[in-house]
C-alpha cells in the first residue's frame, strides 16, 4: 500500500488555517486550560485500504489528519519473551514492533484498529497500553497479540497513559478533553481518581513515575507539575529552559529527563535536572522534534521518538554511558512516531 501525504489543518480564526502541529501546540497553549477549543474524535478503528479525516489533539496538539488504515499482523518473534520496542506513528495509523538491540530494524508486527495513537504505556506483564488520541480509549494488548483485551474509557483525547509498579494507571486527557488526568486502581477500568489541570493553564503531554510513585506532568505552558500520590494538587518544578516540554522519565541515578521541543522544527533537546535543582545540568540535541521517551537495558539507553511533520520521523537511541551519544535509529516503516515504549525484557 502507499502512504500518501496526511492532510495538516487548523482553524484559529482569523489565523491562518494551515500551520504546523507543534507550532499550533504552542499557540494553543494558553486557551487550552480555559477549554476554549472543541472537537469531536473519529470512531475508532482503522479500515483497510481506506482513508479517514479526524481531528485529533496529539500529545497537546489540536489537528486534522487524514490517515490510512491497513491490517494488524505480528511475526512469531514478537511473543511473550522478546525484547521488543513498539512505536506509536499517528500518519500510518497504528503501532510498529521491533525487535531490541538492533540498529534500524525491520517491523516483525503491526498494531492498526487504532485512532490516531499517541503515548504508549507498559505494564511488567508486558502488556501495551495505547492512547487513542482520535478517540475517547486507552487500548491493552497482550503480548504477541493485536486485539485489545482491556479497554479504558477515560474521555475524549486521551494523549497518553503510564502504568506504576503497583499496577495503577494513569491516563491524560489533552485540549479537548477534560484537560485532566484520570486514575484507575489496579486491573480496574473505573476511575477512582481524576486531576483537574485547569489552574495550571496548560494541558498534558507526558506522564512518568518516581520510585516513591509521585507523579510528573509535562504541559503544553512550558512546566512540569509533581503530584504526590492520591493527591488532585501538584506543585510546579519549576524547570527552566523548557519550551514545549514533551516527553519526561527518569535516568539511573534519579534525575529528570525532559525531551524539550523549541518548536523550531530542526532540532529539540534532552535536558536533564538534578533532584531539586532547577537548571538543567546537561543539555544535548535529540532531534527535530523530540516526543516520548523511555529507558532500556537498565537504563544504560535512551529511546526517543522524534515526530516529523513531512513523513521522515525515527526514533533516535542514545547510551548513557558514551555520554548520551547517539548509537542507534529506528525508522523503517515509520513517518511521524509519537510514542515509545518498550518490552520488560528490554528494560
Amino acid at each position: 500500500m502507499t502512504l500518501q501525504p496526511k492532510e495538516i489543518s487548523m482553524a484559529l480564526g482569523s489565523k491562518s488555517p494551515y500551520l504546523r502541529l507543534a507550532l499550533a501546540g504552542s499557540i494553543l497553549s494558553g486557551c487550552a486550560a480555559s477549554g476554549g477549543l472543541s472537537g469531536g474524535g473519529a470512531p475508532s478503528g482503522a479500515q483497510p485500504a481506506v482513508s479517514k479525516t479526524t481531528q485529533v489533539a496529539t500529545f497537546g496538539v489540536l489537528a486534522k489528519l487524514t490517515i490510512h488504515g491497513t491490517s494488524s499482523w505480528i511475526s512469531p518473534d514478537a511473543g511473550r519473551h522478546q525484547k521488543l520496542v513498539y512505536v506509536s506513528d499517528q500518519n500510518v495509523n497504528a503501532v510498529e514492533i521491533y525487535k531490541a538491540n538492533v540498529n534500524n530494524p525491520t517491523p516483525i508486527g503491526q498494531i492498526t484498529g487504532v485512532s490516531t495513537p499517541d503515548g504508549l504505556g507498559m505494564d511488567k506483564r508486558g502488556n501495551l497500553y495505547v492512547s487513542n488520541a482520535g478517540g475517547t480509549t486507552v487500548t491493552v494488548y497482550k503480548p504477541g497479540h493485536t486485539s485489545p483485551f482491556r479497554t479504558y474509557s477515560p474521555g475524549q483525547n486521551p494523549v497518553n497513559v503510564i502504568v506504576g509498579s503497583d499496577d495503577r494507571v494513569y491516563i491524560a486527557l489533552g485540549l479537548e478533553g477534560c484537560i485532566c488526568i484520570m486514575e484507575y486502581p489496579p486491573h480496574s477500568t473505573t476511575s477512582d481518581l481524576t486531576i483537574q489541570l485547569g489552574s495550571t493553564h496548560g494541558s498534558p503531554m507526558d506522564l512518568a513515575l518516581d520510585t516513591s510513585n509521585n507523579l510528573y506532568v509535562t504541559l503544553t505552558n512550558g512546566t512540569v507539575y509533581e503530584f504526590a500520590p492520591g493527591q488532585t494538587t501538584g506543585t510546579n518544578l519549576g524547570l527552566a529552559g523548557l519550551t514545549n516540554p514533551r516527553g519526561i522519565g527518569f535516568d539511573r541515578k534519579g534525575e529528570i529527563v525532559v525531551a524539550n521541543d523549541t518548536l523550531n522544527f530542526v532540532q529539540g533537546y534532552i535536558q536533564i535536572y538534578k533532584p531539586g535543582k532547577t537548571q538543567y545540568s546537561k543539555q544535548f540535541v535529540a532531534g527535530p522534534q523530540p516526543f516520548q521517551l523511555t529507558f532500556g537495558r537498565a537504563h544504560q539507553f535512551m529511546y526517543v521518538a522524534n515526530v516529523s511533520y513531512g513523513t521522515s520521523g525515527y526514533v533516535a537511541i542514545f547510551q548513557a554511558g558514551h555520554g548520551w551519544a547517539q548509537t542507534g535509529t529506528i525508522s523503517q516503516g515509520l513517518q511521524q512516531p509519537l510514542g515509545v515504549a518498550l518490552s520488560p525484557k528490554a528494560l
